[in-house]
């Protein structure tokens, strides 16, 4: 099973969990309902993402554990006890934190029950979970980290507790440096074994090392969408709990995700949920099915 975690900026959102099942303009998650913009909103887009990816390659829907949070942290404080409590009755495969405020003590005792189970989940992280990982340096106790170049330059500063606080001549660095920064990352514990840094190029990380890089198709009006980074999490996480290869999965997800731009075409105003309902369709031609 795929568990997919984080906050969504609604107030009135209770804790929700539940199997998820995506359509243009509606996510359900369990017995709740998300529409419109909230469909594509931050952790929402990633988990619409990753219920288009697994329609399309035949596989069970994903779960999915929420909560509203408009930044006092009580969704992400209840989202991780009740994660920590219930790991062991869910038993899922690969779990995907996504958006959390910064939090040290519930964050640990997840991450730390999780590494303790006879068979834990495959751990992921992007946005506030990945950097809430490094913080609270449980970085490496994860498998996979999907970060942007200015995540990746945070990561890579082994002395900044904080992304406002990396040294600028790391944090100015354009995508060449990819590699440089994600071997330093890795090299004092901050990164994880496997990485994808979402980027015009992307590239694939593994033990710090680039063993991949994707750059086609190249549909650079995808950059200013909002959410596109979001997706490729989703796309990974529907992939690896699938069964496939991480490597292969990663490399995939970036295929797709380019491919699901270049069949939105998109303009300077199109929005992430212009962009998700051509994922099912950039699956099936990634994967030729």
């Amino acid at each position: 099973m795929l568990l997919l975690v984080g906050t969504v900026p609604i107030e009135n959102l209770p804790l929700t969990y539940g199997p998820v099942h995506y359509q243009p303009d509606k996510l359900t998650i369990g017995d709740y309902t998300l529409e419109g913009q909230y469909v594509t909103l931050g952790t929402a887009a990633m988990i619409s993402a990753a219920s288009a990816t697994c329609q399309a390659i035949g596989a069970d829907e994903p779960y999915a554990l929420v909560m509203g949070d408009t930044g006092m942290g009580d969704g992400t404080m209840k989202i991780l006890k009740f994660l920590t409590d219930e790991l062991a009755n869910l038993a899922p495969r690969v779990v995907t934190l996504h958006y959390i405020l910064p939090t040290r003590e519930l964050f640990m005792n997840f991450v730390n029950t999780a590494r303790k189970m006879e068979n834990g989940p495959f751990l992921i992280a992007d946005a506030g979970a990945l950097l809430n990982a490094k913080a609270v340096k449980l970085a490496s106790k994860f498998d996979l980290f999907t970060p942007d170049p200015g995540e990746l330059s945070f990561l890579a500063d082994p002395d900044a507790a904080h992304p406002a606080y990396v040294q600028h001549f790391i944090f100015n660095v354009d995508q060449t440096e990819v590699p440089r920064l994600s071997k330093d990352a890795y090299d004092h514990g901050d990164a994880p074994r496997y990485m994808v840094v979402k980027a015009p190029i992307d590239h694939v990380i593994e033990e710090g090392k680039a063993v991949a890089t994707i750059n086609e198709p190249n549909v650079p009006t995808m950059e200013p969408i909002g959410g596109t980074g979001d997706t490729i999490t989703g796309e990974v996480s529907a992939l690896i709990s699938s069964g496939m290869d991480v490597v292969d999965a990663c490399i995939t997800a970036c295929k797709i995700n380019r491919t699901a731009g270049e069949l939105a075409r998109p303009a300077p105003d199109t929005t992430i949920a212009q962009f998700i309902p051509h994922i099912g369709e950039a699956v099936k031609k990634v994967l030729g099915k």
